[in-house]
């Protein structure tokens, strides 16, 4: 079964911290970033700088709607 995430970016394997880990492009430049899902917490973070600096970003706000029903599906799955 595919994820609602797949149309985001590339699927990156999980690690021993983070599952649900894409690569997605920046929007401003040639760089790409990494949302990943905190497999404790199911928190989503971001590696740009603004996540860094202040625990929010323009990255994971625009793609809270495909995060929330990501989220749903894997409830849902069990």
């Amino acid at each position: 079964m595919s994820s609602s995430l797949e149309l985001v970016g590339d699927k990156l394997p999980d690690n021993a911290q983070y599952k649900n880990r894409f690569e997605i492009p920046s929007a401003s430049s040639n760089r790409l970033y990494v949302i990943a899902q905190n497999k404790k917490t199911n928190q989503w973070s971001c590696s740009c700088p603004g996540w860094i600096r202040h625990r929010k970003c323009k990255h994971l706000t625009s793609l809270q709607p495909l995060l929330a029903q990501h989220d749903k599906e894997q409830k849902r799955l069990g």
